[in-house]
């Protein structure tokens, strides 16, 4: 399944396992643009914009967002 980036439209591919059942943020490889997306059972419910402060986001990359490239 694909969704398109809310900020700069590029298509986001979640053809992945981990993302049949999935609720939480993404971010878009080419734009670094940040989404909270929900996927039920492979489908897409919602795409919404995510804002994130600079003092919550951690260099942890265990810590952080799924990264999505192709």
């Amino acid at each position: 399944m694909k969704v398109n980036c809310t900020s700069c439209g590029y298509e986001v591919n979640l053809d992945h396992t981990g993302f049949e059942d999935y609720v939480g943020p993404v971010k878009c490889f080419c734009c670094g643009s940040m989404m909270e997306i929900k996927i039920s059972e492979g489908f897409v419910y919602s795409v919404n914009p995510l804002a994130i402060l600079e003092d919550q986001a951690s260099n942890n990359p265990s810590e952080n967002p799924k990264y999505i490239s192709e």
